[in-house]
Parts: C-alpha cells; sequence; structure tokens
C-alpha cells in the first residue's frame, strides 16, 4: 500500500477560544503557556462566582417561601376562628358538625 499524507488538523481550545495545531508538542506546550492559565483561572472564577449568586438566590427564595406559608398558616388560623365565632353567634356546634 502507498503512504499518503493526512492533515492532523486543529484542536479548539474552549478556555482561549484559539485553534492550536492538533499535536502532543503545540497541545503541551499552549496549556503550560500564561494566556491559557490565566483563561482557565479566570473561567473558574466565573463559575464559582455564579454557583455563589445562585445559592444566593435559592436561599432567598426560601427564605420567601417560608414567610409566604407563614402568612397563609396565620390567615388559615384567623379564618377558623371567625369561622367558629361566626358557627357561635348562629347556634351551630363548634365542630362544624350539624345534627
Amino acid at each position: 500500500m502507498t503512504e499518503y499524507w493526512v492533515s492532523q488538523g486543529n484542536k479548539w481550545c474552549d478556555f482561549c477560544k484559539i485553534w492550536i495545531q492538533n499535536n502532543p508538542t503545540s497541545i503541551r506546550n499552549h496549556e503550560l503557556g500564561k494566556r491559557h492559565r490565566e483563561c482557565v483561572d479566570k473561567k473558574l472564577t466565573d463559575m464559582r462566582e455564579k454557583s455563589a449568586a445562585k445559592d444566593k438566590e435559592l436561599k432567598k427564595n426560601e427564605k420567601l417561601l417560608q414567610q409566604i406559608e407563614a402568612k397563609a398558616t396565620r390567615s388559615y388560623q384567623k379564618d377558623i376562628a371567625t369561622a367558629q365565632q361566626v358557627a357561635k353567634a348562629n347556634g351551630a356546634p363548634e365542630d362544624g358538625t350539624a345534627d
């Protein structure tokens, strides 16, 4: 069989958003470079910040939901008390059952 030349192609660096040659030496040199390390650090910092913001938002929503639940419970208790007072005024039994 005859051998023929095949292009190695390029490799995309997701951190730096550039193309590099797809061979071990070029990849290693790129990954050891200052620009690549800075881009990786920046990406990790961004991920941490987004995670912290998401956690903060979840805690805020949870607290808000607890406040809503507490208000709903108070309102429900108030409605029950009012219904019992109306029942007493009308002469019905307190447990809500009719004879």
